[in-house]
């Protein structure tokens, strides 16, 4: 599932139907939250089908910058035959474990900043706004 094609097909249905069934079930019990609320926002729409495609596609082409693997191009290109692209240029005096390792720590202080950014910028309603996003927690505060 880590192509292209399994990131737009079964990706996209596997990943819709999670946030359809059970997304609710589990963030109700883990979090406290209504679960009526969280089946209002979760229910099955063409955004909703398109976000879960989108977040796969972007969660392979992330995927790209960092793995020795990458299956993107399946079953067109040999998946060892593309390496990350951080991994090369950090992959000093062809050392790849040395450029793996560097592309992650770039990967997570950058993804580490951005939740940073997030939390800093959205602390009234953080977890709702998170969990079930913006839309829903501003409408629900001027209620």
């Amino acid at each position: 599932m880590h192509s292209l094609i399994g990131a737009v097909t079964i990706g996209t249905i596997i990943s819709t139907f999670v946030t359809v069934s059970l997304y609710p079930i589990l963030t109700s019990k883990l979090f406290g939250l209504d679960r009526v609320k969280v089946k209002d926002v979760c229910r099955l729409t063409p955004v909703l089908v398109l976000s879960c495609m989108l977040g796969n596609v972007f969660h392979i082409l992330l995927d790209i910058l960092t793995h020795l693997f990458n299956p993107i191009l399946w079953p067109f290109v040999d998946p060892y035959d593309f390496v990350g692209i951080l991994i090369l240029a950090f992959g000093l005096e062809g050392k790849m474990s040395l450029g793996y390792l560097y592309a992650k720590i770039l990967e997570n202080v950058i993804m580490g900043l951005i939740m940073i950014a997030i939390i800093v910028k959205s602390r009234r309603n953080l977890r709702e706004q998170i969990l079930l996003g913006k839309l829903y927690s501003n409408t629900r505060t001027n209620e």
